[in-house]
């Protein structure tokens, strides 16, 4: 007799939208939906749908076919020392998540660009500094990573004014603004820069990326945000660069450790602004129906929307 084929829908996350869940169990109603692996038989699980899940977790999962990854970045799935190597990784390309990101970047961009940073310090030490407006065009957004959000944020600065310039690692054609590429082009990209925005994915290859040598090629007064990883900085050298003048402001959104430890001193450093890696989420709202699609090709053996390729990392 021919074993019923797999009819449990595996959802784990600690940190994401509550209504996860529901929200499957509504869209997926021939599936059943649990948050953890008690009283079911591993074989019967035929999608994960994750994010930070714990080593171990999927291994036993030996009919698995699909690791829906509820998130852009795709890095802590690949930390995972026991990870079945033969299942497909699908990432997330959320319109909700996409907008939300742009609102972030566009905030911390205007934010930088009217040195807003400047007028928080004059305040705390009870000073009157006038600084006068300038428009956006008269700074320069570089983003670092031109994959779907970078694309995105770039549209979102470039529709408020700014001068916008991109890097990627191979070049991108047809783009309707200045752009970088490879190793060889970093240099002079992150020289043009007034304001940097990180975007890249947390890769072997950019694990690191931002050190000491990094800042000295930047211009001078230039200011930076963080939104892609915590790994693609080295905060020691970071830190440096703040405090001998190389970068005005940091505004960071991602740490290396998360939460960031109530010690460390990105908390109290008066150029940098530190938030709780709020700047986009995945909504349920807008992202189920990519999850449902998702499922339905991975258990129909059809080819999964957004895959990610273990060997780049990404």
């Amino acid at each position: 007799m021919p074993r019923p084929e797999p009819h449990v829908i595996l959802f784990h996350s600690a940190a994401s939208d509550p209504r996860w869940p529901d929200a499957i169990r509504r869209a997926l109603p021939d599936f059943e939906v649990r948050t953890n692996l008690e009283g079911i038989a591993p074989e019967d699980v035929a999608a994960a749908v994750v994010w930070k899940h714990p080593p171990g977790m999927l291994a036993p999962l030996a009919r698995l076919k699909l690791i829906q990854v509820i998130g852009a970045g795709v890095d802590h799935v690949f930390t995972d020392p026991f990870l079945p190597r033969h299942v497909p990784i699908a990432r997330l390309v959320d319109p909700g998540l996409t907008a939300r990101m742009s609102e972030y970047v566009l905030l911390h961009a205007l934010a930088l660009h009217r040195r807003m940073d400047e007028t928080v310090r004059a305040q705390d030490e009870r000073r009157w500094e006038f600084i006068a407006p300038a428009p956006p065009a008269r700074t320069c957004v570089g983003i670092l990573g031109l994959g779907h959000l970078g694309l995105a944020c770039a549209t979102t600065l470039r529709a408020m004014g700014f001068r916008v310039i991109g890097w990627s690692r191979t070049r991108k054609a047809d783009l309707p603004f200045e752009t970088y590429a490879g190793a060889d082009g970093l240099a002079a990209f992150r020289n043009a820069c007034d304001v940097l925005v990180l975007l890249l994915p947390l890769t072997a290859q950019t694990q690191g990326l931002v050190d000491s040598r990094f800042f000295d090629d930047l211009r001078a007064g230039a200011a930076l945000i963080n939104v892609g990883r915590g790994g693609l900085i080295e905060d020691d050298a970071l830190l440096a660069a703040l405090d001998d003048g190389r970068l005005r402001h940091a505004v960071l959104d991602v740490f290396r450790q998360e939460p960031l430890p109530a010690d460390h001193p990105f908390w109290t450093h008066r150029r940098i602004t530190v938030t709780p890696h709020n700047s986009s989420a995945t909504d349920p709202d807008t992202a189920i129906e990519q999850v449902v699609e998702n499922v339905r090709r991975a258990v129909s053996g059809e080819r999964p929307l957004h895959l990610v390729d273990p060997s780049a990392g990404y």
